[in-house]
């Protein structure tokens, strides 16, 4: 409401129809929306049109756990979806709104992934 700019919302518990609609609407470069805000629902397999990521916390609420920081891996694969090869933005940048928060983001954009030992592929319906 303080300003002009139009915003599309993705978070977790949206059904997967909703994400993607909001996802295609805000990469609709005719579109009229200007923003997505979102939870940590963004790193997982939704294909964004983003130049800059702010995380607002480093901290999300985990069923099992109550409060904890966002692990490395998940931090690192969430400021991954700025800047993407074909997208409009080749190269993205990735921030924290609070300064109190850098340095936890950047020991997490530093650590060394951690190896995969095994991986799965699953065929989707149409495949099968």
């Amino acid at each position: 409401r303080l300003t002009d700019l139009k915003c599309c919302v993705i978070y977790g518990s949206l059904p997967p129809e909703t994400r993607a609609r909001q996802a295609r609407l805000f990469n609709d470069p005719d579109g009229a929306f200007d923003v997505l805000v979102a939870t940590d629902a963004i790193g997982m397999g939704l294909n964004l049109n983003i130049g800059r990521i702010i995380f607002s916390t480093l901290v999300k609420k985990s069923r099992d756990v109550g409060m904890q920081k966002v692990s490395p891996p998940h931090a690192r694969q969430i400021a991954g979806r700025a800047g993407r090869d074909g997208t409009e933005y080749a190269n993205g940048e990735a921030t924290c709104l609070e300064a109190e928060d850098m340095e936890y983001f950047l020991e997490a954009m530093a650590e060394p992934p951690v190896p995969l030992e095994k991986a799965g592929i699953v065929p989707t319906f149409e495949q099968v």
